[in-house]
């Protein structure tokens, strides 16, 4: 009765989730609680929805609302660009362009209309950055303007910048961040004239996407760490974390595939420079710098990242020593085998130390 009185005068009063910063760690002590036998089971039902770790019929109701916006404005984008494409030979070109442009308009007028402030202006928004790059492809398709791929998703990650800025949604970040590297991919393949000729590049092509992803994660990290937690600029950036894990996962994406490269196609890189060992020995630093940086932030799912990262070089250099030096091949399978099974168990049970350990830190 002890634990259960508190818990029950709290019931008319503000949520015991908006009285603690450490209330969505609540969970294990409330289910060890529970397993000792010191709370009912209706007792500990109560305790975590006012701790805020049981949805509530409101988390469910926007949950759904989120779903169903986002669900709704993808559909109707892809149901446009079906439609043009169904009935191309159909329509006239003035018919075309008067349709596409007219439900970009009214995409823009809906965000104007809700702000956005709100989801639904949002998800207008983005609507209308998708609707952007339907016009720009129907634009060089129509006129074969002779413009190069790359060229079309640069000029859409230009134009739909401004909305960017002011949508104030990860999802619309995360949108330019792809259409930037997608465009330097392109461009890489059109400076290759092919894209199975891509490895010709050598460093430039890791390098360069390696760069890009770099300098996006690490300018939104710098200024975050550099601002005061409570000053506007990282009010703003802690609302677009979902977009810095995003840019820290496309990181760790593009230095593993890089570094697999440089182990895996050693001869693509050995050019008499020392480039490839220098852009391994970088990226493995960026991957240090991870480890460190999302452990003292206490971002598991970005150290999660990094340990797939590791493993995975791991594996790759194992099986390259393996099997390019005249080993057994089932004894190569067998220790790579090991070595995956290994590796993954010890990174799982260091994520769940480390999770454990904040937990308690939080609660002490």
């Amino acid at each position: 009765m002890e634990v259960m009185m508190p818990l029950a005068g709290q019931s008319e009063q503000t949520p015991l989730a908006s009285q603690s910063p450490v209330a969505s760690s609540l969970r294990p002590v409330i289910t060890h609680w529970l397993q000792e036998k010191q709370l009912s089971p209706s007792a500990a039902e109560r305790a975590l929805q006012l701790s805020g770790d049981l949805p509530t019929s409101a988390d469910w109701k926007r949950f759904l609302t989120t779903v169903f916006l986002f669900s709704g404005a993808l559909f109707l984008v892809a149901g446009v660009i079906f439609f043009f494409a169904f009935n191309w030979q159909a329509l006239p070109r003035i018919a075309k362009f008067s349709l596409l442009q007219g439900v970009l308009i009214i995409a823009a007028l809906l965000a104007r209309h809700f702000t956005l402030d709100t989801l639904k202006g949002q998800v207008a928004l983005l609507a209308a950055m998708l609707l952007c790059g339907a016009l720009l492809a129907y634009f060089g398709q129509t006129y074969q303007t002779g413009a190069d791929p790359y060229q079309l998703f640069v000029t859409w990650s230009i134009l739909i910048f401004p909305w960017v800025l002011v949508s104030r949604l990860n999802t619309a970040w995360c949108l330019w961040l792809g259409l930037l590297n997608l465009g330097l991919l392109l461009y890489l393949e059109r400076v290759t004239l092919g894209f199975f000729d891509l490895l010709e590049l050598g460093n430039r092509l890791p390098l360069s996407l390696f760069g890009l992803n770099l300098v996006v994660w690490g300018g939104a990290e710098i200024i975050l760490h550099r601002s005061h937690p409570r000053s506007e600029v990282a009010a703003n950036l802690n609302r677009y974390r979902h977009f810095i894990r995003f840019a820290g996962l496309l990181l760790l994406a593009v230095l593993t595939v890089g570094i697999l490269s440089f182990i895996i196609l050693p001869k693509y890189f050995a050019d008499r420079s020392i480039m490839p060992r220098v852009s391994s020995i970088a990226m493995l630093v960026v991957l240090a710098g991870f480890f460190l940086l999302y452990r003292r932030r206490r971002d598991l799912l970005l150290l999660t990242g990094s340990c797939l990262a590791l493993i995975t070089i791991g594996a790759a250099q194992l099986i390259v020593m393996f099997f390019s030096g005249g080993f057994n091949w089932l004894v190569g399978f067998m220790i790579v085998g090991l070595f995956l099974v290994s590796a993954s168990t010890a990174a799982a049970l260091w994520l769940r130390n480390l999770q454990r350990g904040w937990q308690k830190e939080g609660l002490a």
